[in-house]
């Protein structure tokens, strides 16, 4: 498991991006088990930018290697619960956890326990 602290800010997005890529890289990639780096940036980035928009305080993300899968999870300290949107053709933004939705094998929000606050949105990509 591989752990990363951001302060929260867009600016720190592409940091994430490259650094959750190079852990998967390293350590994460074998003969029989890969994922796509593309979705793989895409997804860290949506999510990574939700925490610092729509989220408080620094921002965590883990990387979790399975046998078959990878597990990435973003921390904030914001309350705010992502919501899946469905926007049209038109829309400049709104489509991240749809992307989510659409892409992850598996993701989900775990709500910090009280008294502490904030919440961590995590997903899973399966290997091909």
């Amino acid at each position: 498991m591989a752990q990363l602290v951001l302060d929260p800010h867009l600016a720190a997005v592409p940091a994430a991006r490259r650094w959750v890529v190079g852990v998967l890289s390293r350590c994460c990639t074998t003969e029989r088990f890969a994922v796509d780096e593309d979705v793989v940036e895409l997804l860290t980035s949506e999510v990574v930018a939700n925490a610092v928009r729509h989220g408080e305080g620094p921002v965590t993300i883990d990387v979790a290697c399975g046998a078959d899968d990878v597990r990435i999870a973003v921390t904030d300290a914001g309350t705010d619960t992502p919501v899946v949107r469905h926007v049209g053709p038109e829309a400049t933004g709104g489509r991240g956890m749809a992307l989510l939705d659409h892409l992850a094998t598996r993701w989900g929000l775990d709500r910090a326990q009280p008294p502490a606050t904030g919440k961590t949105v995590w997903f899973r990509l399966s290997g091909a």
